[in-house]
């Protein structure tokens, strides 16, 4: 029997198990699809997750968490980058470097007429984005745990209040220019997972993602699986990938009856259990149609949009000389984001070779699809991957007879079997007591824990970590 098993395919479920094995926990990871971060296609390299990697900054919680397990990042690939993203608009092309100073006047050089209220958003936002950055240093779960911890809350509400009031004119600002409004709008697209409330606390934390640092590792995020999945063995913990979990027993001990893709029928114990909220094992613990926990009934995390990625190998030369890594196209200033009406690149090179590095390159572009079953078909995937093509023809006007590699038939099939990887867009609003939309990661049953990004969406990206350690907090604490 284990002390832990963890179900889950994402980056927060193998933080969880890892973190749980560095203190002596017996554990077992359980990947269900036992996909990682990267996919070839010919001989291109595409990073599954083509959003930014954030988190991982000097001093930022995620690469606190990393340190705490021993994971070092590669020397070579451990700057952040400069500029961190672009946003380009119809007429406009902003570029978000590290300096504060520099990223407000290249946005000032864009909007002059709004110089002075742009440079007065993002000092307010520095400032609550440090005053959220110390609260989740003292408080992980974002939300209050006690009475104590609400008492704390009501300390650093008089910043919560100043934010709010100074956002409103700023807010009125944006409603009078859409190209300015469609900036904000695409760094919630590329850095958040919640889509309601573009101006909460939080949101400045976000905004400030390009001082903070954005990542990116020539592996993606295939280098922390793999070295997650070291610590979790070298820890003589236990991971298997491609099971499928047939059902979960929910008692003092946990049992799971676990299917191999050899079709073999076995069964496990634990005594803790962890799941993903991205996992669909979520679904075995909501007999009689009772909620994992209570908050779910009055404050949901509703799934609006999954990503849609389209994978091309293309001649470096059709590429704009100043792109960066990751870029948010924006096609029409005057239509919802949604709509058709955002495409987020990410370029990386095939290899390690500097010769075929210098000529070819791997686009991704991915876009945002509503949770609908209509949107999901092959058919429909099939149209919208020639329409993402023909929009970014008015972007990279050379792109079409520059494209050495696609197929969308893989495409299509790569996001379709990544779901339980990759983050959803959700709607979560914030709790009544306070302005977090953060849930929590207990349930009904006192020995069962969920980790996933949903559970943090205050914090964007970063929670794929801070979630993963939170749920293994939870069955290390209970041992004291």
């Amino acid at each position: 029997m284990y002390d832990l098993i963890v179900i889950g395919d994402d980056l927060s479920s193998h933080v969880a198990a890892a973190c749980a094995g560095s203190k002596g926990l017996s554990t077992l990871l359980i990947s269900q699809t036992g996909l990682g971060g990267l996919q070839l296609i010919d001989d291109f390299v595409f990073n599954i997750d083509s959003m930014p990697i954030t988190g991982l900054g000097a001093n930022q919680p995620g690469r606190l968490v990393l340190g705490e397990l021993g994971i070092e990042l590669p020397e070579s690939e451990s700057a952040s980058l400069n500029p961190a993203y672009q946003i380009i608009l119809p007429d406009h092309r902003i570029d978000f470097f590290n300096d504060l100073n520099r990223m407000t006047s290249d946005l000032a050089r864009e909007f002059p007429e709004y110089a002075t209220e742009i440079r007065d958003y993002y000092e307010m936002a520095f400032s609550a984005s440090t005053v959220l950055h110390d609260w989740l240093d003292d408080h992980p779960q974002i939300q209050p745990q006690s009475l104590k911890e609400f008492f704390s809350y009501l300390k650093i509400f008089p910043h919560i209040v100043r934010h709010k009031y100074g956002v409103v004119r700023f807010e009125k600002i944006l409603s009078q220019n859409p190209s300015l409004e469609k900036v904000w709008e695409a760094q919630q697209a590329m850095l958040s997972i919640n889509t309601n409330d573009l101006f909460s606390f939080s949101s400045a934390f976000l905004n400030c993602t390009p001082m903070n640092g954005v990542s990116y590792f020539a592996s993606g995020k295939q280098f922390l699986f793999n070295a997650l999945i070291d610590k979790i063995e070298s820890a003589k913990g236990t991971y298997l990938n491609s099971y499928r979990i047939l059902s979960i027993a929910k008692e003092k001990i946990i049992e799971l009856e676990i299917q191999s893709k050899d079709n073999i029928v076995s069964k496990v114990s634990c005594a803790n259990l962890i799941v993903s909220t991205k996992s669909d094992s979520l679904a075995l613990l909501c007999d009689d149609k009772k909620r994992v926990h209570f908050s779910d009934w009055f404050r949901p995390a509703n799934i609006t949009h999954y990503p849609f990625t389209i994978h091309l190998g293309i001649a470096r030369s059709c590429l704009p000389e100043q792109i960066a890594r990751h870029v948010a196209v924006i096609t029409n200033v005057d239509m919802d984001l949604y709509e058709q009406n955002l495409i987020i690149l990410e370029t990386s090179q095939p290899d390690n070779d500097k010769q075929i590095a210098n000529e070819r390159a791997s686009l991704s572009a991915t876009v945002f699809l509503p949770n609908n079953e209509d949107h999901w078909t092959k058919e429909a995937l099939g149209n919208e991957a020639r329409s993402i093509l023909e929009r970014l023809e008015a972007f990279l006007p050379f792109l079409k007879e520059n494209i050495e590699m696609i197929n969308l038939e893989e495409s299509i099939g790569i996001s379709l079997n990544y779901r339980s990887v990759l983050a959803p867009k959700y709607r979560i609003s914030n709790a009544l007591l306070t302005c977090f939309a953060a849930k929590n990661n207990k349930t009904r049953f006192g020995n069962i824990f969920l980790t996933g990004v949903s559970l943090l969406s205050d914090i964007g990206y970063d929670a794929e970590v801070i979630s993963g350690k939170n749920a293994a907090m939870r069955v290390i604490n209970k041992r004291k």
